[in-house]
Parts: structure tokens; C-alpha cells; sequence
């Protein structure tokens, strides 16, 4: 019975030892796997582009013709067809004027048309004469330059006393609105007086005023964008002020509206000018750069290392960034920021490459391991 007992324990231990043997050769290598610490990162070379930069200003409808109607003459105001608001069209009769100089005018020419004509008629008298030589050639001479110089005088006060007429009769130089008007009957008026402002209403135009910046920015015939009540208008800048306005401390520009239909003059709008602007630079993502103490760098992928790499940074949007210095064209910037990234820091390129490399390898040590396990077997 102890025999027995002695041969199972014997037997128990000999199958402990053997599972642990078939245990060990199953588990193989019990080393811990190794997993890859490098950072994979993306990169590309930088490219070239526009860069344009928007602002939103404030602005101004007003009429881009007005004009301040004034007389050509003094006189007495005998009829006012207009009242302030009024739409006129150019042409249109606003007033008449009795001229303070009509009057004499119109005896002067009636004065030159007889003397006009009596020089005409001695002319007529005395050239038959001269023909049979009974006048002296000195004395039709005369006759010829007085009558000459009669007819220029009535010429010359005809047309002083049609002109006269003419500007007793004031009219609008062009369409649009009577903004105000200046005159009431029987007023005596001057060159100087002021009879109406008429607002041009073909054609509107937008005041708005710019910094120093976007000024150097803007030219004349710049396209802007204008928006009032959610409709948007498109609009060209056709004047840029070379100074300062006193008033406001800023550059006065002007820009007109290609559509004004639903803007009247007086409503404020929104204007979307051009800021500023790089063409044709160097450019890559913005997300790429960063700042040490104000100063923009990023990382370049150098033979599978980060470089932090310093760089001159310019104007920059939603997506790109000016770089003036600090790349070349064949510059691989690292465009997946992470916060692993520190200069010389080992990484690896996210284009399969790494992958593929990694495959091989263990492809290659495979067969290794096979043998090694093979050869353990054996013994």
C-alpha cells in the first residue's frame, strides 16, 4: 500500500514537471512587447499663393452728383416752380428772373442795329460812286470799316442781351431731388445767391473713411461689397483722399453702387473693403507655426528628427501663412502639431513608408523565431 502511494506521487510530480516544460515551449519568449514611442507626424513643402485680408467698415449713401444752383444774373425772383423734395428732371424751368441789366442791354442792341444799319446803307451809297471814281478809295475805305465795326457792336450786344434772356430763366443741370431750396418770390437775387441743391438720383455712391493701412491697400476701381437690411449690392472705389480728415482722423474714399435699388440717400451701410494682401508668396498651413517669446517657428522633418526651425511669418487667414524667410521651397514643415514635439525629437513620417518597413522586418524575423523554437524542440 505505501508502494502504491509512493508511485502516484512520483508519477504526480513527473507530470507537474512535464506541463511545465510544454508550458514553457508553448509561451515561448516571456518578454514584454515593445511598442513604437515616436510621434508620427505629416509634413509638406510650402507652397505658393494670395493671401487677401477683409475689414468691415461703415459708410454713407449719398447721391454721386449734386449740384448747387445758383443765377447768372441779378434780379427780382417773378416765378418759383419748385419746392423742396420735388423730383426734377434736368432741363426742367425752376424759376425766372427779372434781370436788373436787361433792359439796357436791350437798348444798346436796338442802339447798334441803327447804327448797324446806317453804316450799311452809306456803304451801299457811296460804292457805286466809287466805282465811277467819284469817291476817293480813303473814303470807301472808311465807309467799309465803319459799317464792319456797326455790324460787329450789334453783334456783340445781341449777344450779350440773348444771353441776358437766356439766364432769366433758371434750370435744373440735372435730375434728381430738390434737397433744399433757397429762394422765395420776389427775392433779389446775385451770382452769389443760392437757389436750390438738387441730389442727382441716377446714380448713388457710398462715403465711408480708412485707415492709413487699408488705404495703401486700396486702389481706384477696387470692387467692394456694401449690405444694408440683408441685401448685399456690389460697389467700385472711384475716389481715395491723399489726406487725413481733420474731422474724423481718417482717409476719406468714395465708392460707387452698380444696383442701388432699395438704398436711398442717408442710410448708413456696411462695407467689406480689402485690408491687406500678399501676392504670389510663400505660404504654409497656419496650424503649423508657433511662437517662442513672440518669435514664429515650426518643425521640419530632417532625416527622422524634428528641427524647430525659426521663420519670418507675414500676414496670414483662416487656413495659410505669409513666410518672408526662414524656408526654402524643398522645406518638409511638419504640419501635425503635437505637443510631443520638441527640437531634435526622433519621429516618424505618416506616409506608409514607416509602415511598410516595419512589416518587413518582422516578416523577416518570423522565420528566426521559428527555427529558434524548432531547434528547442528538437532537444
Amino acid at each position: 500500500m505505501k508502494k502504491s502511494s509512493k508511485r502516484l506521487i512520483a508519477g504526480a510530480v513527473v507530470l507537474l514537471v512535464a506541463a511545465g516544460i510544454v508550458f514553457k515551449l508553448v509561451s515561448g519568449n516571456d518578454e514584454e512587447p515593445q511598442y513604437e514611442t515616436r510621434p508620427t507626424v505629416s509634413v509638406q513643402t510650402p507652397s505658393t499663393g494670395n493671401i487677401t485680408l477683409y475689414t468691415d467698415l461703415t459708410g454713407t449713401v449719398e447721391p454721386a452728383a449734386k449740384a448747387a444752383v445758383m443765377p447768372k444774373i441779378s434780379g427780382e425772383i417773378l416765378e418759383v416752380n419748385f419746392q423742396a423734395g420735388d423730383t426734377v428732371q434736368a432741363g426742367q424751368v425752376l424759376c425766372k428772373i427779372d434781370s436788373d441789366t436787361l433792359k439796357t442791354l436791350e437798348l444798346q442792341m436796338q442802339s447798334a442795329s441803327v447804327a448797324a444799319d446806317t453804316a450799311a446803307r452809306e456803304l451801299a451809297r457811296l460804292q457805286p460812286l466809287y466805282a465811277q471814281g467819284f469817291v476817293s478809295q480813303q473814303q470807301f475805305q472808311q465807309a467799309q470799316d465803319s459799317a464792319t465795326s456797326a455790324r460787329l457792336a450789334y453783334e456783340t450786344a445781341k449777344t450779350q442781351y440773348d444771353l441776358q434772356v437766356e439766364y432769366t430763366t433758371v434750370t435744373a443741370p440735372i435730375g434728381g431731388v430738390i434737397e433744399s431750396r433757397g429762394v422765395e418770390l420776389h427775392d433779389h437775387v446775385s451770382p452769389s445767391s443760392q437757389i436750390c441743391v438738387i441730389s442727382g438720383s441716377d446714380q448713388l455712391q457710398v462715403k465711408f473713411g480708412v485707415t492709413e493701412k487699408v488705404m495703401k491697400n486700396m486702389s481706384v476701381g477696387e470692387g467692394v461689397t456694401i449690405e444694408k437690411n440683408g441685401s448685399s449690392y456690389e460697389g467700385s472705389v472711384t475716389e481715395i483722399g491723399a489726406m487725413v480728415n481733420a474731422s474724423t482722423g481718417l482717409y476719406d474714399a468714395k465708392a460707387a453702387i452698380s444696383q442701388g435699388t432699395g438704398l436711398t440717400s442717408g442710410a448708413k451701410v456696411k462695407l467689406t473693403v480689402v485690408m491687406d494682401r500678399a501676392e504670389n508668396v510663400m505660404t504654409v498651413p497656419v496650424d503649423a507655426v508657433n511662437y517662442d517669446n513672440g518669435q514664429a517657428f515650426v518643425y521640419c522633418y530632417e532625416d527622422g528628427t524634428a528641427k524647430k526651425t525659426m521663420v519670418e511669418s507675414g500676414i496670414y487667414d483662416g487656413d495659410t501663412m505669409e513666410i518672408k524667410s526662414g524656408l526654402t521651397a524643398d522645406s518638409q514643415v511638419i504640419t501635425s502639431w503635437s505637443n510631443e514635439l520638441v527640437d531634435g525629437q526622433q519621429v516618424l513620417l505618416d506616409n506608409g513608408q514607416t509602415e511598410e518597413t516595419e512589416t518587413s522586418t518582422q516578416e523577416a524575423a518570423a522565420p528566426e523565431t521559428a527555427a529558434s523554437e524548432s531547434e528547442k524542440a528538437g532537444e
